[in-house]
């Protein structure tokens, strides 16, 4: 989709993916190395992009880099590192998951303007807060400009392939269903922590800390109302900062 953007025909630079005769190719940056980030990473490479990765994580840069035989750039996300890359950047794709109660966006719109004109953002994630210059998009009118840089901003890119993405997302939820079935829903919790951290409502009660957070409303752990809190469990990273002691009072002791 990015690349898309990149036509003439739709205000962009015009590059081709991998250069052609005496011109050079695309300069991406890839922010976030999630499970999306990845993902774009095999694409762009594939076409022949030049690839610089960002992470604030130097274990999973050290992962990629080995992973492309050290044929793409690493460098750790900040501000700075991203001011000194923009400049030289003809496609950003976003695919970090930014934290609702950050104080100040990732791009700022002075960093985005610094970009060339005709050159393209894709945020993948679509946070609010993230990328200052961000708003929602739609497959019906995908693009917009904004100080120069033509910003691809869908909230549901994968409905654009409806039929690849309904079979990818069953294959990654139905192992997820089939423990449920075999061992119910405590069990299945038990043995599997990013379950346990996913479950978001439970008996009609709130389990979902970050949603309490920035809702203000009451929640529970699914530890305790599922009476595991004192089970050997499977343990899963917290997926933000947002915290919340706004709990419901006939589960504090």
């Amino acid at each position: 989709m990015g690349l898309w953007s990149m036509t003439t025909m739709n205000g962009g630079c015009g590059k081709f993916a991998n250069g052609l005769g005496g011109a050079p190719g695309v300069r991406a940056i890839v922010c976030g190395c999630s499970t999306v980030g990845k993902a774009a990473i095999e694409v762009l490479c594939n076409m022949g992009v030049q690839v610089t990765v960002a992470d604030i994580n130097i274990g999973t840069l050290r992962a990629v880099s080995e992973l492309y035989n050290g044929k793409i750039d690493t460098v750790i996300s900040n501000k700075y590192n991203l001011s000194e890359l923009l400049p030289k950047t003809d496609l950003f794709i976003n695919s970090v998951r930014w934290l609702k109660n950050a104080k100040e966006p990732m791009l700022s719109r002075e960093m985005v303007a610094s970009m060339k004109r005709g050159s393209v953002i894709v945020d993948i994630s679509n946070d609010y807060g993230c990328i200052e210059t961000f708003h929602e998009t739609t497959l019906d009118d995908p693009i917009y400009i904004e100080e120069g840089v033509i910003h691809y901003c869908v909230s549901n890119m994968p409905s654009a392939i409806a039929g690849s993405t309904s079979i990818a997302y069953a294959a990654g939820v139905l192992p997820h269903l089939i423990a449920i079935l075999n061992k119910g829903v405590r069990q299945a919790c038990i043995e599997d922590g990013y379950l346990r951290r996913s479950l978001t409502a439970y008996k009609g009660y709130l389990t979902h800390e970050e949603t309490s957070g920035i809702q203000n409303r009451p929640w529970v752990p699914p530890e305790i109302i599922l009476g595991i809190e004192n089970r050997q469990l499977d343990p899963a990273p917290k997926t933000t900062v947002t915290r919340s002691d706004n709990f419901y009072t006939e589960f504090v002791k």
